[in-house]
């Protein structure tokens, strides 16, 4: 029985994979970096850790310590006048918690700045105390299981009662690593086909969510 659902943020609550998309975009322009494409889609749903070297490896000539702050810059001027969220976020994550389900967070962005978002799009008392887990609380990001093993031990449920809810395939992968069930919501990047049959459930949008959750209460 699903006893709790863990939240990716960005591209799942939050509409801002789109934003970063956008910023990582500018950024590159300003910096002359190649084939910035590719390395958007690799890096969606990991931690600046694991961009970090994804990076070095592949832009030896190209200090990500040079990129990221523009990167942040831009991101940061897109969402000056407010968070954009995903239609229906804030009403589902209230509607599970009126229903008794628990309730956790699993993002690769760093904790203060996920915090911020948070407190700005007023949904930081949506999530079960002490379960918002972040990029920089765990020693290897997305795709390993680590972030989301954490939020299920912050929220006192066994990995295999909780469902994870995810836009992007490293963030599959980290819930399938941890013995959950996988819904993807697609948003920028589509799964691959070593993705698809880690996913136990696949939405168009969070509103489906709500059949699902009901057609497993029975």
């Amino acid at each position: 029985m699903i006893r709790a659902v863990i939240f990716d943020k960005d591209g799942t609550l939050h509409d801002t994979e789109r934003v970063f998309a956008r910023a990582w975009r500018l950024a590159a322009a300003e910096l002359g970096v190649p084939d910035i494409e590719t390395t958007l889609t690799h890096c969606t749903g990991m931690n600046i850790p694991g961009i970090a070297a994804y990076w070095t490896e592949k832009y030896p000539d190209i200090p990500f310590s040079e990129y990221l702050p523009r990167r942040q810059y831009h991101f940061n001027r897109i969402i000056a006048d407010g968070i954009p969220l995903k239609p229906g976020a804030r009403e589902l994550l209230l509607y599970l918690r009126e229903r008794g389900y628990r309730v956790g967070m699993a993002t690769s962005t760093g904790h203060e700045e996920a915090m911020e978002h948070l407190r700005r799009a007023e949904m930081v008392d949506c999530f079960d105390e002490g379960a918002i887990i972040t990029g920089d609380m765990v020693a290897h990001g997305k795709p390993a299981p680590d972030i989301y093993l954490l939020a299920a031990e912050r929220l006192g449920v066994e990995p295999a009662a909780c469902i994870g809810v995810e836009d992007s395939s490293n963030g599959v992968r980290a819930i399938h690593a941890a013995g959950m069930r996988a819904v993807m919501i697609p948003d920028i990047v589509t799964p691959t086909p070593e993705v698809e049959p880690l996913i136990w459930k696949r939405c168009s949008a969070l509103g489906e969510l709500y059949a699902v959750l009901e057609e497993e209460r029975g």
